[in-house]
């Protein structure tokens, strides 16, 4: 009568390290494809920053055009406010390339009154954005060398409120 561990040539069944070949293929598998889901994580978060970034600026610009439509036009003090709502929100005002931002150039600058053919208000914020680009060097692209690849702008259209 044969055992329960033996084979039928009367040897017992060898149980090792190296006899456990699905648990080895796991850990083969499981060390290969950590270290791209660890890289994958990590380059997520400057794409949460841009993103974030722009959603911020977006929300300021929408407060400064309910400013605008107020008041009839993108006045001084509305652009003072919006670049301290800006600033504590950690995007101040920054000099690139001899140019100053946040830039509100292409807003309304004169009033607009509720009555005019065209009670149309403008605002134009542009902002620099983070450089994604530089990140495309870490998964095999080409690195762009120039210092500031792109701006976030948001363009808002209003109808103004004012009347005089």
């Amino acid at each position: 009568m044969k055992t329960l561990g033996q084979r039928r040539n009367g040897s017992r069944k060898r149980r090792g390290f190296l006899s456990n070949e699905k648990g080895m293929s796991n850990l083969l598998v499981t060390l290969m494809i950590m270290p791209v889901l660890l890289f994958l994580c990590l380059i997520i978060v400057p794409f949460f920053v841009y993103t974030m970034k722009l959603d911020h600026l977006n929300t300021i610009a929408n407060h400064a055009l309910k400013e605008a439509e107020a008041v009839g036009y993108f006045s001084p003090a509305i652009a003072v406010s919006t670049t301290d709502r800006l600033d504590h929100l950690g995007m101040g005002e920054v000099t690139v390339k001899g140019n100053s931002y946040p830039d509100y150039s292409g807003s309304t600058p004169v009033k607009v009154l509720r009555d005019s053919p065209d009670p149309t208000v403008t605002v134009v914020i542009r902002y620099p954005a983070p450089t994604l680009a530089r990140m495309l060097a870490a998964i095999g692209g080409s690195a762009s060398s120039n210092q500031s690849e792109g701006y976030f702008q948001v363009t808002l259209y209003g109808r103004s409120e004012a009347y005089e």
